[in-house]
């Protein structure tokens, strides 16, 4: 499909007034209800913070590692096993842990024998979020706009869809939204089979030799790069959950990764800053203000100077949009290879094009997604050649 023929559908989707009556609706249903969140993990509580801004409570989480002693935002763990008493015919159950297609179609079938008739999956809580006036901009009740996206962000949407170099990445950026808006994790792209930040069918235009890894984890990435690419002239390491840095320290040490490789236990920003975390189920600690604990963050500007990168990896929960603001001097002067996570936030699919044309205009675009329901959708940036 030729890009004024992509941006044409994608201008369609993102204006469709069925799809924003149907949210409406949507948003009814569940204000009207009494609201449980089958799920206490991460899932779980991005949803109960989303539900908040939206001034819709929730009555409860449904955990199997449930104390109905304690309370967990402020509301009670309930046992799947004496779920039942607390149900109403206004019941409304939000799924609020990832699952496979299978999986979620059994649960589905088995919140039904227990009796609850409105139940949704938590992606369709994003939509929500993301697709209505009325959290884009939370003043502004929905019936008091018929747009599903104010006019900016409309154009920025349109950009990146022209921006796009290949069918998949079009694919992947149509069928995002589309699985979004109608709250249907079908209609998402089928995961990509290639190994994950080492895509072969992308030509990038530099190496994998001086190779930034924010959101190092255990050092996954990293083993991936020696097996995939040999040993490389240095690596830098940025990973803030300690658990996770200890792991990554033992799986990287000895192996020759690199000819230099330095570790930071910090988290990535715009600048050094000291900051709430969130430490989350292996690689899913991030950056919040509900975090309880404090990491240092830095940036790579200042971190990295003279390492001259030509790969930069980003997978860090969200921060992803501030750490490339504190990446500036470095994009800008080396144009090294990108692979950004777009996928933790619905506006980093195109807020992080956007900025990355704006610090550096020699840059194309591919998408690709590399797991379910969106998740691991991933950036891939490099300098076009003229």
């Amino acid at each position: 499909m030729n890009r004024e023929q992509f941006k044409s559908k994608m201008e369609a989707l993102i204006n469709s007034k069925e799809n924003l009556t149907r949210t409406e609706k949507f948003l009814e249903g569940i204000k009207n209800s009494e609201v449980y969140l089958y799920g206490a993990g991460n899932a779980g509580a991005m949803t109960h913070q989303l539900l908040e801004k939206m001034d819709i409570s929730v009555r409860g989480f449904i955990d199997k590692n449930s104390d109905e002693e304690k309370l967990y935002k402020n509301v009670k763990v309930l046992s799947p096993d004496n779920v039942k008493k607390y149900l109403t015919d206004k019941t409304y159950i939000i799924v609020s842990f990832l699952c496979d297609y299978n999986e979620l179609k059994k649960f589905y079938k088995f919140l039904k024998e227990l009796g609850v008739t409105n139940f949704c999956y938590f992606h369709d809580i994003y939509n929500l979020a993301i697709f209505t006036p009325y959290l884009i901009n939370s003043k502004v009740k929905i019936e008091e706009s018929r747009e599903i996206f104010n006019e900016s962000i409309q154009n920025q949407i349109l950009k990146i869809a022209d921006w796009l170099e290949d069918e998949e990445s079009q694919s992947v950026y149509y069928n995002f939204f589309n699985g979004i808006i109608n709250s249907d994790s079908s209609l998402f792209s089928v995961p990509n089979n290639a190994i994950q930040y080492f895509v072969e069918d992308i030509k990038f235009s530099k190496s994998y030799q001086r190779f930034i890894d924010c959101g190092a984890y255990d050092g996954d990435t990293a083993l991936m790069l020696k097996k995939l690419k040999g040993k490389v002239e240095k690596v830098a390491y940025f990973e803030p959950e300690i658990k996770n840095f200890n792991k990554l320290v033992i799986n990287t040490q000895n192996q020759e990764i690199a000819d230099e490789e330095i570790y930071f236990p910090c988290g990535v920003w715009n600048k050094a800053d000291v900051l709430k975390f969130n430490s989350g189920i292996q690689s899913s600690s991030s950056i919040s203000e509900e975090g309880i604990a404090h990491i240092q963050c830095l940036s790579i500007d200042e971190a990295l100077r003279g390492f001259c990168p030509t790969f930069i990896k980003m997978d860090i929960e969200g921060a992803e949009y501030k750490a490339l603001l504190g990446a500036e001097k470095n994009i800008r002067a080396y144009t090294p290879d990108l692979a950004i996570s777009i996928y933790h936030k619905i506006e980093d699919m195109w807020e992080i094009p956007y900025l990355i044309k704006q610090i550096n205009p020699k840059y194309k675009f591919y998408l690709r997604c590399h797991g379910l329901h969106g998740m691991e959708t991933i950036l891939y940036a490099t300098e076009a050649k003229l």
